[in-house]
Parts: C-alpha cells; sequence; structure tokens
C-alpha cells in the first residue's frame, strides 16, 4: 500500500502564500549570463524572446533563494575574517557588479571580488558563492566545479571576461553539515569567446534554434520536463503576444547598453514596458506559430497557415487574445 503523501498545515501554507505574494514573478529585460547553465539554446532564445510567461516559485523555492542570498552575505564575513579583502559592491557606484555585453542583451551581475587570497595574495579574483545539497556539494568535491556545475563555471568565465580579471575563486557550502569547499578557475579565453559567440547567435536569431531532444519522453530528454518553453517547444502552444514575438521588431546590437529593440513598422526604440504590452499590428515570428505558413497578403498585412490539427488560421493586425 502507497503511503499518503503529507499535507502543509495551515500555518506553512500561510507562509508560502505570503512569500509568493510578495515575489510574484518577473521579466528580464536582457539574456542573462547564469542562464547558461542550460545546454538547450532552444530554451534560451524562448526565454529571451519572453515567449511564455516567467515561471512562478512557489514558497517554498522563494526559500531556497532567501537562504542562498543569506548565506552569501555570511561567506563574506567569513571570508572577511580570514584576512581576505572583500568587495561584494562595486566601490564606484555602491551598487552590485554588473557586466554587459552585446549592446546590453547580454547581462550578469557579481558576487563581488576579492583579494589577499591566501593561494594567491596579490591577485583579484571574482567572487562566486553557491550553496548545495548534500549529493550536489560531493559531487563539486569530487569532479571540480567545471564538471559537477558547469553553468556556474561558465557564469565565472563570463565575469572575467568582462571584468578583465583572470582568476575567480568559488566558494561553496553545504547546507547539510555547513563544510566549505574553494576551488580557484583559472580564466580560458577560448572558453568565453565560445560563451559569447553562443550569446550572438541565440540573440540575433529571428526562429527558435533546433531542438536539443526532438522526443520529450525520451530518458536523455528529462531537462524537457522542467523547461517552462516545453508546450511551445514540443505541444503546439502560441507565444505570448507581443513585441518580442512579432516579425517588426528588431534586436539592436550596438556599441552601448541600453538594450534596444526596434519596431520597423512604426520607426522607434521600444522601452521594455512597451514590448510587453504588443500594440494590435502584432504579427508572430512565422516560426513561432504551431503550423505551417500557406500564403501573405502584404497589403492586408496578413499571413496564413495551416496549424498542426489541419484547420487554417490567419494572422492579422487585430486584437487576438491568445497570450
Amino acid at each position: 500500500m502507497a503511503e499518503i503523501p503529507p499535507v502543509d498545515s495551515p500555518t506553512v501554507l500561510a507562509v508560502y502564500v505570503g512569500l509568493e505574494a510578495a515575489r510574484p514573478a518577473e521579466d528580464r529585460p536582457y539574456l542573462g549570463m547564469s542562464g547558461f547553465g542550460s545546454d538547450c539554446d532552444r530554451s534560451l532564445w524562448y526565454g529571451w524572446r519572453k515567449t511564455h510567461a516567467p515561471e512562478a516559485l512557489d514558497g517554498r523555492r522563494i526559500r531556497l533563494f532567501e537562504t542562498g542570498h543569506l548565506e552569501e552575505d555570511r561567506l563574506v564575513d567569513n571570508l572577511r575574517a580570514a584576512g581576505i579583502l572583500v568587495e561584494p559592491v562595486d566601490p564606484a557606484t555602491g551598487r552590485q557588479f554588473a557586466v554587459w555585453n552585446l549592446g546590453g542583451h547580454l547581462r550578469g551581475h557579481l558576487d563581488g571580488r576579492v583579494l589577499r587570497v591566501p593561494e594567491a595574495s596579490k591577485t583579484w579574483h571574482v567572487l562566486e558563492c553557491k550553496t548545495h545539497n548534500d549529493k550536489s556539494f560531493k559531487e563539486l568535491v569530487k569532479s571540480g566545479v567545471a564538471v559537477s556545475k558547469p553553468g556556474h563555471f561558465r557564469q565565472m568565465q563570463f565575469y572575467m571576461h568582462h571584468t578583465g580579471l583572470t582568476r575567480a575563486l568559488y566558494v561553496a557550502v553545504n547546507k547539510n553539515d555547513d563544510q566549505l569547499y574553494t576551488e580557484r578557475v583559472r580564466y580560458d579565453p577560448l572558453a568565453a569567446q565560445q560563451l559569447l559567440a553562443r550569446a550572438e547567435r541565440i540573440l540575433r536569431a529571428d526562429e527558435p534554434p533546433a531542438k536539443q531532444h526532438p522526443d520529450p519522453s525520451a530518458p536523455s530528454a528529462y531537462p524537457c520536463g522542467w523547461c517552462p518553453a516545453r508546450g511551445l517547444c514540443h505541444e503546439g502552444w502560441f507565444a505570448r503576444v507581443h513585441c518580442r514575438t512579432c516579425l517588426h521588431a528588431t534586436v539592436v546590437v550596438d556599441d552601448g547598453d541600453a538594450g534596444r529593440w526596434r519596431c520597423e513598422r512604426f520607426g522607434l526604440d521600444l522601452t521594455f514596458e512597451e514590448q510587453m504590452r504588443g500594440c494590435d499590428f502584432h504579427l508572430f515570428l512565422p516560426a513561432l506559430v504551431p503550423g505551417e505558413q500557406v500564403d501573405a497578403d502584404e497589403a492586408a498585412g496578413t499571413v496564413t497557415y495551416q496549424l498542426r490539427d489541419g484547420s487554417t488560421w490567419v494572422d492579422a493586425p487585430s486584437p487576438r487574445g491568445l497570450a
């Protein structure tokens, strides 16, 4: 006989509901360097184009994130007590260290930088702090960060590349027993350039990259199970209706840091709020329609598709309520 799963108490549920109300899901306007832990370019592209609603965190996961932030402050205090100079914020701005590239569309935020690390006391290091469960921590100690946590390794490569620092200090804590692990990571110019090239391909693409797993039910496709873009990628869902899913919008990759998007139909730059609001002249990027394009009328501004179920659908400049 199967066990009946435990039910959270009303008090616990009330705490979770309060946390969820205080931290609603939100979209980020940029492609985050921390997202490159995923090996799926298609998933990153869907997120970058805001094709699906931002993932809402439940109360338990919100607490996990809060634990990570609290632990960062504690680790900073621990490092300082060991005689290490820690700068958790940029002295020039008083805010978290921020790096960007590709016109401001690619961004990252450092936990800080450190000097007087015992293994190399005169070298400034990027600081990256992470918490791990027991299994993850043991894998980290056994194999190192590049093998066990490639996403964290990629983050540090991005950060070193954009700060000009050549070393990073990875500080990890086991949430089960408070054991610490540190590892000095060397800057790898080739790895950093490959990451930048990958980011630029994703940013400039007008259609999603190839599927990493054509069959989401295959054993190797387990990441598809928790991917927020699964419905779009595998199940024929429509994307949200706004400027980033519209064929009139262009990503502007220039030398600035504003993360510019431009509407070619009206010839104007769009704020992030305007992008998310969209307008009545929205037409989907063809690759975001779950069907095959069969006709287009330039004068009328319409595109006709045959959907997967055999029906015909006309994408026209009018409110459709598909989002």
